[in-house]
């Protein structure tokens, strides 16, 4: 199950927006953005596509053509939505500044234990076929790595880190990703990222 969200055009965002103000249907669509009908179909049949809208209540239209109403998917809300990382950074902070690290760890960990439970898991064949699935996950996640292996070890490298700015509030937010990679694919991984100012994510996995 992939986490990346596309790229959404700013009409399309537009789109979203009005959707979410209380602009349901194709007709109050077009009116509110001033554009076309066929315009704002061809819109909400990318959006519906790429999982951000999806159709809701069916209302009587004109003519006796039944008039569909659109409602954000939760994808939809975060496109719109800028809130997450600073939101998960000032979690990142806080935790830091009211447990001390091994309870810091132990949260983080807990939480990527929670993520890979809602996604698909590949537990079984070569470790180098599980360090691939883990970096394929790590892509969907918004990550840029790349896998070395090596004697039955491998190695994930990433340019730069899908949660930098958590990272940078706290370095043991990979904790998270760690213990995510873990359950992921049932290895023994190490967490050896590079922190600082511009984080890079880098784990070691092997088997158990």
């Amino acid at each position: 199950m992939s986490r990346t969200l596309p790229s959404v055009p700013p009409a399309r965002l537009a789109v979203l927006d009005r959707i979410r103000q209380g602009d349901r249907s194709v007709n109050a669509l077009a009116a509110s953005l001033e554009v076309s009908d066929n315009a704002v179909r061809l819109h909400l049949a990318a959006l519906e596509r790429d999982g951000l809208l999806r159709r809701g209540l069916v209302r009587s239209g004109k003519a006796g053509q039944p008039a569909a109403e659109y409602e954000l998917t939760e994808a939809g809300e975060v496109a719109l939505s800028s809130a997450y990382a600073p939101a998960l950074s000032a979690l990142s902070g806080a935790l830091r500044d009211r447990l001390d690290p091994r309870a810091v760890r132990g949260v983080f960990a807990d939480a990527g234990k929670r993520l890979a439970q809602e996604m698909p898991s590949h537990t079984s064949g070569s470790v180098a076929e599980r360090a691939k699935s883990c970096a394929q996950l790590l892509e969907s996640l918004g990550g840029s790595v790349s896998v070395d292996v090596s004697r039955g070890k491998a190695t994930i490298v990433g340019a730069g880190c899908p949660l930098a700015s958590a990272v940078r509030a706290e370095p043991l937010t990979c904790t998270m990703v760690e213990a995510l990679l873990a359950e992921h694919a049932d290895l023994r991984v190490v967490q050896k990222c590079e922190h600082g100012d511009k984080p890079c994510c880098r784990f070691e996995l092997q088997s158990k």
